[in-house]
């Protein structure tokens, strides 16, 4: 894995802290030579959005990208082949590079934000013989805005918020003794956090049309989690 070279102070997202200038602010830039050298012995971490993303880029329902490109068939973080390169790399590069997810585009950067939306960025060492280079040249923000992260940071944050939320709301309540079928709750989590599946099974049941745009996609999502947290939270409520 990549080592932190340096941290960047944390601070709320969107303020300064005063005269000096905000995280994003930093001077910070990197040259990508399309080398594929960070594609390799990477754990590629993926939130729902993004893998609603690949999938769409793929041409394949989120259920079918999680079983044929994520590790176990989980969702949650990108497969590798058995020589350590991402799935998803080609002989030419990375075949998703417009949807690639946040991690490949914040590299060579390392972006932490925390519940109450502090944020911070670490920067990481450049992979051995990798043709980038680190440029004192430009800022975080502008680097950010370049890679087109936006929506992507702003889909971490949402799906971190709810993650906050269940913890929050679930924490005291969930059970801690072993599952007498962790099979089939594996499976309901994966279909849960699978947008596709949620929202056909949401749909179906509301008797509501499916959204087609990916931001409201994301949305409905999002809601249908939240419902989940306080459904499951009266059902734990009604055992005890």
């Amino acid at each position: 894995m990549p080592k932190v070279s340096e941290v960047i102070e944390p601070s709320r997202l969107g303020e300064s802290g005063g005269s000096a200038p905000g995280p994003r602010g930093e001077t910070f830039g990197h040259v990508c030579r399309r080398c594929s050298r960070c594609c390799h012995h990477k754990d590629i971490h993926v939130n729902p959005y993004e893998v609603a993303r690949l999938a769409r880029r793929l041409g394949q329902t989120t259920s079918e990208f999680r079983i044929a490109w994520t590790r176990d068939g989980a969702g949650t973080s990108l497969r590798q082949t058995e020589g350590g390169a991402c799935a998803l790399l080609g002989p030419a590069g990375c075949t998703v590079h417009s949807d690639r997810p946040l991690v490949c585009r914040l590299y060579p950067l390392g972006r932490h934000v925390l519940a109450d939306g502090t944020e911070w960025f670490s920067r990481l060492e450049l992979v051995p013989q990798t043709a980038g280079e680190i440029i004192d040249r430009g800022t975080i923000g502008e680097f950010l805005e370049a890679q087109e992260a936006e929506a992507f940071m702003t889909a971490a944050d949402d799906y971190f918020r709810w993650f906050c939320a269940a913890q929050e709301r679930l924490g005291n309540d969930a059970p801690t003794g072993p599952s007498d079928q962790p099979a089939q709750d594996a499976e309901c989590a994966a279909d849960l956090v699978d947008v596709d599946a949620a929202i056909a099974g949401h749909c179906v049941a509301t008797g509501m049309a499916e959204p087609h745009d990916i931001e409201d996609r994301k949305q409905l999502h999002l809601k249908i989690l939240y419902r989940e947290i306080t459904r499951h939270r009266g059902d734990l409520h009604e055992t005890t």
